[in-house]
């Protein structure tokens, strides 16, 4: 392989980033990735992540981590970030992106067993998925090649979305770190797979923001103007005792 180096430093990326989106219920799921930010801050792609690597080890702790993660990813009344394709496309989850994510895994060697809780169009599951079909890859697996640009295919669909849900998330501290860092590990994937930014229309969304404000707008019209005919009558009805 002519660029295994190069193979070798995406897989390691792609490692680094599966221990720091994927659920294990495993108390050491963080273990190794401070020496991991280490190697990468030694050989940062760019200043912006470089300091995010600094700032990361400087103040990392793996019980901080750990509160983080479940901050940003499970916490119900924190607002918590979506993690799937099929969310990110049609705001449902389970819809045509896990459709297409599963045919894919069914095209690979790779199968799934119950170290994996998350779906196959999970950031949780992609991640490690991505870096399963580069090892395949550079083992000879000239198929893990086609697979590995569809994955990336879904991958590019949702990933700034979901990169800049985590890096704006209340809780985001180390994570805002490792969002600053996944974006520049992704343009220079884009560069190199040479599959660019794709350009998506979200007009449904709007539309809906817009009716659902115009009905609660035209509910709370309705219901001052009921409010205030109820204390006109009782102005005009005079005393009570009277109608009795």
């Amino acid at each position: 392989m002519e660029n295994k180096q190069l193979e070798e430093a995406r897989a390691f990326y792609y490692g680094f980033f599966s221990k720091l989106f994927t659920f294990f219920d495993d108390e050491k799921r963080f273990e190794g990735v401070k020496e991991a930010a280490k190697i990468l801050y030694q050989n940062a792609l760019e200043p912006n992540s470089k300091e995010a690597l600094k700032h990361f080890i400087e103040n990392f702790d793996e019980n901080k981590l750990v509160q983080e993660y479940d901050d940003i990813f499970y916490d119900l009344a924190n607002d918590p970030v979506p993690t799937t394709a099929s969310y990110y496309d049609e705001e449902i989850e389970n819809g045509k992106m896990r459709v297409k994510m599963v045919d894919i895994v069914l095209s690979s060697k790779f199968r799934k067993n119950e170290k994996f809780t998350d779906t196959e169009d999970d950031i949780g599951f992609i991640l490690p998925f991505m870096h399963y079909l580069i090892l395949e890859k550079i083992n000879g697996d000239e198929k893990a090649v086609w697979l590995e640009e569809k994955t990336f295919d879904v991958l590019n669909t949702f990933i700034d979305d979901f990169i800049e849900n985590v890096y704006m998330h209340s809780a985001a501290d180390l994570y805002k770190d490792i969002a600053v860092v996944l974006k520049a590990f992704i343009e220079t994937e884009r560069m190199y797979l040479e599959k660019p930014k794709p350009t998506i229309e979200k007009v449904s969304k709007k539309i809906d923001i817009k009716t659902v404000q115009d009905e609660e707008a035209r509910i709370r019209k309705a219901k001052k103007k009921k409010e205030k005919n109820l204390v006109c009558n009782l102005e005009e009805g005079g005393d009570v005792e009277d109608d009795v």
